[in-house]
């Protein structure tokens, strides 16, 4: 575990920021903020002296571990506005939850590098989704079987990469189930709270956590989901959101890239 003490004043400044703007944009397009997670506390952890691959492994559990409440607290707001559908939240997250936990640990097989490439590229997929016009219909619920095929793909990636999933969920729920975005964005976290409990198994069993990482994102994020699903989601225009995560996820998927290649 990290020394706080020890770390750069600045970095902790950063990964509280990362907290919030994660929470906030979780709240709105329900995701789980692990495009912002993983990589700020990857580059936390390098900074205090980890070895590339345990801050990469580590950042990655921290990352879902903190997505829990973030998604949690998104979910119960939703709820309470009525965009929820928890039965199809639930077969979606269930199935998520047991291919989270495969992909958990297929991610401490592979190489570092392997990884970081693919979690660029599904940050970059997440980006395109958020700035291309989805076709949309007015579903608020969606067969057994296709919730349970959508669930295990967004949890195999969610454990794999560190992420909650939202940024597959989201898009497979518009084009597969006819969901508007906001709905599938609404049903996303729900169904993310039973998602990332499966990577958060195989990550803690296999050692990969930082406390110190987890409490700052927590106690940032955690408020700022709430505000974002309370008081702004469905209240402001997405336009410009999506277009600054695009840009957001973009620039930390050629940050993480460089690495890699750069060193």
């Amino acid at each position: 575990m990290i020394d706080i003490l020890t770390v750069d004043p600045v970095l902790i400044v950063i990964l509280a920021g990362a907290g919030i703007l994660a929470g906030l944009l979780a709240g709105i397009l329900g995701v789980g903020g692990g495009f912002l997670f993983a990589p700020a506390g990857y580059f936390v952890l390098l900074s205090a002296g980890f070895p590339k691959e345990t801050a990469l492994l580590t950042a990655f559990g921290v990352s879902l571990a903190a997505a829990f409440p973030t998604v949690l607290t998104s979910a119960v707001a939703h709820t309470r506005q009525g965009n929820v559908s928890w039965k199809t939240a639930a077969v979606m997250g269930i199935c998520g939850m047991v291919f989270g936990f495969a992909g958990g640990f297929a991610a401490a097989a592979l190489p570092v590098d392997v990884l970081t490439i693919l979690f660029s590229i599904i940050l970059v997929i997440g980006g395109i989704r958020m700035i291309t016009k989805l076709p949309s219909g007015e579903k608020t619920t969606m067969p057994a079987p296709l919730s349970a095929g959508i669930g295990a793909v967004g949890g195999f990636f969610s454990g794999l990469l560190g992420v909650g999933g939202g940024t597959i969920l989201v898009p497979l729920m518009t084009i597969f189930g006819k969901f508007p975005v906001r709905r599938a964005a609404a049903v996303s976290s729900a169904a993310i709270v039973f998602i990332t409990a499966g990577g958060i198994v195989s990550y803690l069993l296999h050692g990969s956590f930082d406390l110190v990482l987890w409490i700052v994102l927590v106690i940032t994020a955690v408020p700022a989901a709430y505000f974002s699903a309370a008081k702004i989601s469905g209240k402001i225009s997405d336009r410009w959101v999506r277009i600054l995560f695009f840009i957001l996820m973009t620039a930390v998927a050629v940050r993480m890239t460089a690495g890699v290649f750069f060193g």
